[in-house]
């Protein structure tokens, strides 16, 4: 809590109950809520005082409604249970007040004001307010004429023009009241999704600096020492061949790494970028590089493409980078020699691309956080390759922006396989 509301008792019931992590829009019913009991509760609690030393016992009665009212108010409060009651107690106070200011004329009318302005935040729905408004400004309306002297004599005009001296500046404070609680809640939703999305990205950049920190500070520190170690003159060749695989090991990690983090700050897929292509064509085009990759583990890569051209509209770069991610995903996770399969299919609606592995598969616990940023579903490939957990989610994003769909079939030891949808022209 701010050290300005501890040191400040009145701010500090003002916030009372309401979590740090609350919505604006809570805290500020919250806030609106104790600022009522802290008005109305104390003139309660001195009208039962008064009314009790002059014997007016009904009254007392209608104060003792009133502080019970207020002391069920201050433990939702302070228990941050029933929320949802907290509107019918103002609509009891509400009836207590109307009924005390018609029977006593004693000025009591003039809560409603103070209720009007705790309504228009407790209420949800701006129906619910101008009912709620509408009848309080009826009553005060009806209670004020009541108390005019000779009122009955009036003529029809004169009641007219008095009731409406008395009841236009109300609807004006009840507009306005409503008005300043949609401008101002509208600005504190803007204001609270802006908090959130900079929460969000701010908690991305710490990840993503703790990736950095923690996995590229690994093969880097490896490639130093075994560099020193190799300086050696004690070294035979076969030793120092087997430190150079492994420092080419250790600084494709990190190309990796970096890679990763590269993709993930330019995922944007531009609609100016868009054009048709034919399917089948674009993926035999891109099957040579991915060879090569898969020829690390002397993996085969099998296709089976369409039966009919495929024309389609598309980002290509970043959609070859969705494959890619996929056929390298599925070299890290597969065994040497195995085979991945590589199938083109298409309805009415969508072409399909399929991305099939022999590898180790993922379990079912693991299969809806894949495609999660930094998720905890990471695997260690099949030479013990990092995951840096970033690859799927790019894919993810940038298939979802294609106005598609991506989605995993596997089972644990038995392969996997990636499904990418995209909508035809």
């Amino acid at each position: 809590m701010n050290p300005r509301v501890k040191n400040n008792p009145i701010l500090t019931f003002l916030y009372l109950g309401i979590p740090d992590d609350a919505s604006f829009i809570e805290r500020q019913k919250g806030y609106m809520f104790n600022l009522f009991i802290l008005i109305g509760a104390p003139f309660a609690v001195l009208s039962l005082i008064v009314n009790l030393s002059e014997q007016a016992y009904f009254p007392a009665f209608i104060n003792i409604i009133q502080i019970s009212c207020f002391s069920l108010a201050l433990w939702i409060t302070i228990s941050g249970k029933w929320k949802q009651y907290r509107v019918i107690i103002l609509i009891i106070l509400s009836i207590v007040a109307m009924i005390a200011a018609y029977s006593y004329q004693n000025s009591g009318e003039y809560r409603l004001l103070i209720m009007i302005v705790a309504a228009v935040v407790l209420f949800d729905r701006s129906w619910q307010y101008i009912i709620y408004a509408a009848i309080a400004c009826a009553a005060f309306v009806y209670i004020r004429m009541y108390q005019i002297p000779d009122i009955a004599e009036l003529a029809m005009e004169d009641l007219i023009f008095t009731g409406l001296k008395i009841f236009l500046p109300i609807l004006l404070y009840v507009l306005s009241l409503l008005y300043f609680k949609i401008i101002y809640f509208r600005n504190l939703q803007q204001l609270e999704d802006t908090n959130r999305a900079l929460a969000i990205t701010t908690r991305q950049k710490d990840q993503i600096l703790g990736t950095v920190a923690h996995d590229l500070r690994s093969p880097i520190s490896n490639i130093a020492n075994i560099t020193e170690l190799i300086q050696s003159d004690n070294l035979s060749q076969a030793e120092k061949t087997n430190f150079l695989r492994l420092i080419d090991q250790s600084s494709r990690s990190a190309l990796n790494l970096i890679n990763d983090l590269l993709q993930n700050s330019d995922i944007q897929v531009r609609q100016s970028l868009f054009k048709i292509v034919e399917l089948n064509q674009l993926l035999n085009s891109w099957i040579p590089s991915l060879q090569l990759r898969a020829n690390e583990k002397n993996i085969q890569i099998l296709t089976h493409f369409f039966s009919s051209p495929i024309d389609i509209s598309m980002d290509v770069d970043r959609i070859e980078r969705v494959i890619t991610n996929l056929v390298n995903n599925a070299v890290k996770f597969s065994s040497e020699g195995s085979k991945i399969f590589i199938q083109i299919t298409a309805d009415d609606k969508y072409a399909r691309i399929t991305v099939t592995d022999q590898g180790i598969g993922i379990p079912q616990e693991k299969q809806e956080h894949i495609f999660d940023m930094f998720s905890n579903a990471q695997r260690v490939g099949t030479l013990g390759e990092k995951s840096f957990g970033m690859g799927l989610s790019i894919c993810k994003q940038i298939v979802e922006q294609h106005h598609g769909h991506i989605f995993v079939q596997s089972e644990e030891y038995k392969g996997s396989s990636f499904i990418v949808e995209l909508p035809l022209q």
